[in-house]
């Protein structure tokens, strides 16, 4: 079945049908799953390999803190990555270091920065805010999209950023754009605030650590444009 998933991939362009040989296309239903038993077949042989080589046992425990989501991979406080990295992935993989230094770099919607006590702290990090047009995205109102659904939209970035955001100052810059973007796509501000009460009444616990009410919630974020 994963040979006849493989050898039977065809894309139409052009009025030409091609058969791809090299690669999974985006959007097949198993590329996720594949890509990701494809590398961990690699990561695994490679922690075994050391588990096995009694002068290399103990650098195991430095990829600990060494995490992958399909093909973007995160290693923390791990010296030995980079050096070991192509004993890890086949040749053919090609690899892009998108550390922006020895304490800052961003991992799938997180720009994530150690401070200097060793601490770390995390903001949304969204590649396309360094694009130079404007993104469509959320629903507009003015479509046939149900009303609650997309005022649900609000509620659940919400949710997102103050799980992302370890400081409220972040908080509020994302949460602020979002409001001035569904307000201009004809969302009402009485009914945004009223699904922010709701956030802050139903996920309290996600701005506890803010230590803010939901007063000056409300006044950060709706403020005058």
């Amino acid at each position: 079945m994963l040979d006849f998933l493989i050898d039977n991939i065809f894309v139409e362009f052009g009025g030409f049908i091609f058969q791809q040989t090299v690669g999974i296309p985006m959007g097949t239903n198993c590329a996720p799953l594949l890509a990701d038993l494809f590398l961990y077949s690699y990561e695994a042989e490679f922690i075994q390999n050391l588990l096995k080589d009694k002068k290399k046992k103990h650098l195991a425990k430095f990829f600990n803190f060494t995490f992958r989501y399909i093909d973007d991979v995160l290693s923390l406080n791990n010296p030995y990555f980079s050096q070991y990295l192509h004993l890890i992935y086949p040749s053919e993989l090609e690899i892009k270091d998108t550390t922006d230094t020895r304490r800052t770099a961003s991992y799938l919607d997180l720009f994530l920065n150690i401070d200097v006590d060793g601490r770390l702290h995390t903001k949304i990090y969204d590649k396309r805010d360094d694009f130079n047009f404007p993104i469509i995205n959320f629903p507009f109102l003015s479509s046939n999209i149900p009303s609650a659904p997309s005022y649900g939209v609000y509620i659940s970035q919400l949710i997102r950023y103050s799980r992302a955001c370890s400081h409220y100052t972040d908080f509020i810059y994302r949460s602020v754009l979002l409001t001035q973007k569904l307000l201009q796509q004809s969302y009402e501000e009485d009914r945004l605030k009223l699904t922010l009460r709701k956030f802050y009444g139903h996920h309290h616990e996600l701005v506890d650590p803010y230590d803010v009410s939901l007063t000056k919630l409300a006044k950060d974020i709706f403020i005058t444009w």
